[in-house]
C-alpha cells in the first residue's frame, strides 16, 4: 500500500496595496482653505510679482505634449507647472516636507506617486515620509488615492 503524501497548501500570495499620494483639492474646499492664497505661496519670485494684483481664476490653453489634446487648465497652476517648479531652488533640503511633496504634485500635474517616488524626489526617507502621509492629520489635502481612482487611472 503506497503512502500518498498529502497536497502542499501554498497560503495565497499577499499582494501588498501599493499607496499613491495626490493633492485633493476637494479637500482646500471642504476646509473653507484658501487654495490660490496658498498655490501663490509657491510661485517663484518673478511670478509673485507678475501674480501680485492679480484677482481672477484665468483659464489657458494648455496642449499635452503626448497626446496634442488642448485643454482649458487654471492659469496659476500652469504657471507653476510648467515655469516656477523647473527653476533651480523650487525644492531644497530646507523646504518643509509637506511643502516639498505639495510641490511636487505641482511640479507633476498632480499625478500620483507612492511615498518612495516622493521621498526620492524631495531627498526625504521613505519613512519620514509616508510617517507624514499616512497619519490621521490631512496636510495640505496631500492624501492617499481612492482605490477606485487607482484603478481607472491605471486603465
Amino acid at each position: 500500500m503506497a503512502l500518498h503524501k498529502p497536497p502542499t497548501v501554498k497560503p495565497a500570495a499577499t499582494e501588498e496595496r501599493v499607496i499613491r499620494y495626490h493633492i485633493d483639492y476637494s479637500w482646500w474646499e471642504k476646509t473653507g482653505s484658501d487654495l490660490r492664497l496658498f498655490l501663490r505661496s509657491h510661485l517663484c519670485p518673478m511670478h509673485q510679482q507678475l501674480f501680485a494684483e492679480f484677482e481672477g481664476e484665468d483659464q489657458v490653453d494648455w496642449i499635452d505634449q503626448q497626446t496634442a489634446e488642448v485643454r482649458r487648465v487654471d492659469g496659476l497652476e500652469h504657471t507653476l507647472h510648467a515655469h516656477c517648479s523647473r527653476e533651480t531652488g523650487y525644492i531644497t533640503p530646507n523646504t518643509s516636507l509637506v511643502n516639498a511633496v505639495f510641490r511636487v504634485f505641482l511640479a507633476n500635474a498632480n499625478q500620483p506617486l507612492t511615498a518612495a517616488e516622493l521621498a526620492a524626489r524631495i531627498g526625504r526617507s521613505v519613512d519620514t515620509v509616508q510617517g507624514a502621509l499616512s497619519g490621521r492629520t490631512i496636510y495640505k489635502g496631500i492624501v492617499p488615492l481612492a482605490e477606485e481612482d487607482d484603478v481607472l487611472g491605471s486603465q
